[in-house]
Formats: structure tokens, C-alpha cells, sequence
């Protein structure tokens, strides 16, 4: 139900002061660290240069000299630090997190969300994922917030494009990088020429994904009390109806399909499960098949995004998504806390089975054997 929380880095896996200061950034070149490192050496001495966060997150990768051993090294003890600050044996508990990862670098976050070395826990992968999405959300949200007022779709895709090349050395390394890469200027490609236009018919465009996940018609919908959602939601599907001219579409609350496209996941969750008693029987109804389509949807996407990738894919996605939904859209979709449990029980047993093998399929023998998960 939540689609864009599969990023690529949990298998599939992604803030400038203003849209303008971010249009600005990625305008007139894609590599933010370039234009940025080329600002700092035009400016006249005494000048004061402000860096966009993008801008200061690509120069700190670009300068960061670590080994990906000592990086890896870094990030397990940055993370044993946050546990025992937090008294916690584990980053997620009952699908939320424990610890504050916010203040990590993104070369570490990718670090944990990738599990390189084998290091770091199915929690704590799934909580800096969510860390990474997060910040990437953060990134567009001004953009997006422009685009909904004067549809610059183009200001999003470059917004998207410079956190995109901000990545560190491994992650750009990483195949889904270059997925999204190639998405995003494709995106901006269409945006350009059409301006106005939401570009379509690209193949994991990560900015549809972010669009259909924090909706448009609903402000704060994920941070605000859920009874205030459903009011905002029970308003502007009255509107829905007054102004609906297409055949078919609903025209009341008792009849028609209703377009629930626009909503996020927890406004859809907030008809589905009838919040303040303000929906119809048909509202319900169809508000709750979009949930169980969108749930279909998501899942499938997972599950196609994971072939080809290690074996433990497909179940971090899975718990990922779980840990990113509010608590009214896993009610809706069905996701329970004994679904959580089963998740994550099995997905510690793909790790254990699979750090039986080494990468070229044979046995591995550094003195693991079967014995010690049985």
C-alpha cells in the first residue's frame, strides 16, 4: 500500500530552502556537488556562500575518503551507540523504530539499508531505509509543493535528480541507482517539453512514486490526527462529486466510482475504516477495494523489483513497507502485528540460510554449518 517505500535499498528502495533555491541547484547542472564546488571557488573573498543541503550532502560524499570497510566499520558502532543510548536490544519494535538514526550521513544510511559486510540486522536496514526515503521525501517536498500550484513538474524531477546525485560511491555503484537515474531524466525530458504535464509511461519513476504516495488533496495527511484527516477527506470528496462529469464517475455518496487516485494511503485508510463516522456504505465499499488493490499492487511490484537481487530482498521490502505504514492503513490493509512477527521470524531465517553459501554457491565453511540453526 505503500509503494514507494520499496527504494532500492531495501530492494527497490529514495531540502532546498524553496522550489526556486531547489530548480535553482539542479537547473543548471545535474551534479549538485559540481555546481556547488563551482559557486564556492566564483565567490569573492569575504562573500558568505549557503549551501542547499543536497549541495552540502554531495561535497561530504565527494570528500569522504573512507574505505567502504571503515565506513561499514563506522556505521556498526555509530549504531551500537544509538541501541545503548536508547536501551533498546533492537532498532524496531512491533514495526517501529527504537533509535533516531537522522543524524547518520547518507554514505552510512546506504551502508546499513544495503547490509554491507553482513553487519547490521533486518531492523536496523529497515529503519535507516525508512531514514533514507525520509530524506529524500524532505528533498522534493518544496518542489512538490510548487508543483502543485503551478504544475512545474520539471522543478521536481531536477529536485529529484540533485538529491539523486548525492549519492556516496556504493550506492551509486548499485544498480537501482542507475535505474532511477535513468527514470528521473527521462521525467525531466517530458516535463521539459510539456510543460504542465505529469510525465508518464516511465518504468519506476521514483517522483510518480513519491506523488502517489504523500497524495495531493489532504494537507499533513500522515502527521495529523486522523479524525481531522477524515473531515479534510469527507470535504473534498463532496467537491469530487459537484464537479464529476465523466461517465460512470460519482456524483454522490451512494453510487458511481469514486476516484480515489489522489488520496495517500492513510486519508484512503480513513474512508475505508469509516473515521468519525462520515462515509457512506459505498464510500466504505470502494475505498476499501482501492486499498486491497493498491496492497496487490505494491506486493507484486516488491516481489518483481527482488528477482535478481539476494535471496533476503522480497521479505526486507516487505517489512520496510510494514514499519513505513500508519497504523490506520495496516488496519485497512489487514497487516497485522502477527504478520509483522511471522515476517520478520522468517526473514532472520532467509539470512541464516543464506549465510550458509557464499555468493558463487558454494558451501560456506568459515564454520557455520547447518548444526547451529537447527
Amino acid at each position: 500500500m505503500v509503494s514507494s517505500v520499496t527504494n532500492g535499498y531495501a530492494t527497490n528502495p529514495y531540502l532546498a530552502a524553496s522550489a526556486a533555491s531547489t530548480a535553482a541547484a539542479a537547473g543548471n547542472a545535474t551534479d549538485s556537488a559540481g555546481s556547488a564546488g563551482a559557486a564556492a571557488k566564483t565567490s569573492n573573498p569575504g562573500d558568505t556562500v549557503t549551501l542547499s543541503p543536497e549541495a552540502k550532502a554531495a561535497l561530504a560524499a565527494q570528500t569522504d575518503n573512507r574505505t567502504t570497510d571503515a565506513m561499514v566499520a563506522d556505521a556498526r558502532s555509530a549504531l551500537n551507540k544509538l541501541l545503548a543510548d536508547a536501551k533498546a536490544p533492537s532498532a524496531l519494535k512491533d514495526g517501529k523504530a527504537t533509535i533516531d538514526v537522522s543524524g547518520l550521513d547518507r554514505r552510512t544510511l546506504f551502508a546499513i539499508a544495503s547490509n554491507k559486510g553482513g553487519k547490521f540486522s533486518i531492523e536496523e536496514q529497515v529503519v535507516a531505509s525508512l531514514r533514507i526515503k525520509a530524506n529524500r521525501d524532505t528533498s522534493m517536498s518544496a518542489a512538490a509543493s510548487a508543483m502543485r500550484v503551478t504544475g512545474d513538474y520539471a522543478g521536481l524531477y531536477k529536485a529529484a535528480l540533485t538529491n539523486l546525485d548525492a549519492a556516496g560511491p556504493e550506492e551509486k555503484a548499485a544498480g537501482q541507482w542507475a535505474k532511477d537515474k535513468a527514470a528521473l531524466t527521462e521525467g525531466l525530458k517530458q516535463a521539459t517539453a510539456k510543460p504542465g504535464v505529469q510525465p508518464t509511461g516511465i518504468d519506476g519513476d521514483p517522483v510518480a512514486a513519491y506523488l502517489k504516495d504523500v497524495g495531493g488533496v489532504v494537507a499533513n495527511p500522515r502527521t495529523r490526527d486522523i479524525g481531522k484527516v477524515a473531515s479534510d477527506v469527507r470535504t473534498v470528496l463532496d467537491k469530487q462529486y459537484a464537479s464529476a462529469t465523466g461517465e460512470g464517475m460519482a456524483t454522490d455518496e451512494n453510487s458511481g466510482t469514486i476516484d480515489f487516485s489522489k488520496f495517500d494511503g492513510r486519508s484512503l485508510a480513513a474512508v475505508a475504516l469509516n473515521k468519525g463516522d462520515q462515509f457512506s456504505e459505498h464510500e466504505i465499499a470502494q475505498a476499501a477495494e482501492e486499498v486491497r488493490t493498491r496492497n496487490r499492487d505494491s506486493v507484486s511490484s516488491t516481489y518483481a523489483g527482488a528477482k535478481g537481487s539476494d535471496s533476503s530482498a522480497f521479505g526486507k521490502s516487505l517489512i520496510t513497507q510494514y514499519a513505513a505504514m500508519s497504523d490506520e492503513e495496516r488496519q485497512a490493509a489487514g497487516w497485522t502485528p502477527a504478520l509483522y512477527d511471522k515476517m520478520v521470524e522468517m526473514q532472520n531465517l532467509s539470512d541464516k540460510l543464506a549465510s550458509l553459501f557464499n555468493p558463487d554457491g558454494g558451501v560456506n565453511t568459515g564454520g557455520t554449518s547447518l548444526m547451529d540453526y537447527i
